[in-house]
Formats: C-alpha cells, structure tokens, sequence
C-alpha cells in the first residue's frame, strides 16, 4: 500500500516524476543565473539597436512600416528571451539519496542518472569569474557504460561536490541538508 501511495505521489508531482520509490531529493540545481543573463543581454542589446536605427529608417519610407517594425521586434524579442529562459529552467541537476540526475528539455525530455555507488570521480572547474560569482562545472565520471556527465555553471560548485561525496562514502546524512 505505501509503495502505491508513493508513486502516485510521484506520479501527480509532475517534475518529480523521475522518482523511484522511497527516493528523495537532495537537492536541485539550475545553472548559474549569470548563464540567462550571459545568453539573453546580446538579444536585447540587438533589439536596442534595431529600435534606434532600422525602424526609424523603415519610417522614413513610411510611417505604417515603422510601426509594424517595433510590434515585429518587440514580439521576437519577447519569444527569444522566453526561449533562453525556458532553456536555462529546465536544465536542472537533481542529487537523491539513490543517484545523481541530470534533466534537460521543454517539451522533449532528456534524463541520464547515475547511481551515486558507481561514481568514480567528481571534477569540480571555475575559472576566475565563477570563483568571484560562486559557480562553475562538475564533471561527474562513473564506472560502467553510464560515462560522463556534466553540468556547467552550477551553483557553488564545491559544496555540492562535498554533498555528493558524502552521500557516496557515509549513509547518516539526512535528506534534507542544506546545499
């Protein structure tokens, strides 16, 4: 009975639906938000331009032309930076109690895990920018034909490397570690 109940519970949380029985997250991550910023400034930076310069001189031509100008600009600009966003939310990075999971996509879903018993290495890289803003890359090796993972611009990218470690060498941490 407690097994159905918690896959319906799995089942109905819709982002957790991954999950196997008695599985817990331990925590989540997105990447840094200077990922969202770094992809969505040149597109606003762009359509700044364009609005200064290419939809004055289509209005120099005539004044209709302008006008559908800044409404054509304003609606790409708009699903471009929804676009990158969407792409930045739904790159996460999930560590349980059984594995680490990696999910990507909007609308097609991609997930890859690895058990947290098979990892053979944790490489954690910044560069001089991510250690003043707190991110960089983890780079998760595992025996077997699982391979390689990596997730680039997570978050405290140490502390996370420590939390997986512990988790894989000591079994009293509690599920709801602060990281």
């Amino acid at each position: 009975m407690a097994f159905l109940i918690l896959m319906t519970n799995n089942y109905l949380s819709k982002s957790k639906s991954f999950l196997l029985p008695n599985e817990q997250i331990v925590f989540q991550a997105n990447p840094h938000w200077l990922f969202l910023l770094g992809a969505v400034a040149p597109i606003f930076v762009f359509f700044f331009l364009y609005y200064l310069f290419a939809c004055p001189f289509l209005g120099s031509i005539t004044n209709a032309l302008e006008h559908y100008c800044y409404v054509a600009a304003l609606i790409i600009l708009v699903f471009l930076s929804l676009v990158f966003y969407l792409d930045w939310k739904f790159n996460r990075l999930y560590m349980t109690n059984y594995r680490l999971i990696q999910e990507r996509g909007v609308i097609g879903k991609r997930y890859m895990s690895i058990q947290l018993s098979n990892i053979e290495d944790i490489t954690c890289t910044f560069g001089i920018l991510g250690r003043i803003l707190d991110y960089g890359d983890l780079a998760i090796e595992s025996a077997g034909t699982q391979g390689l993972m990596v997730f680039k611009g997570i978050p405290k990218p140490k502390r996370k490397k420590l939390l997986i470690e512990r988790w894989m060498f000591y079994s009293d941490i509690k599920p709801n570690s602060s990281f």
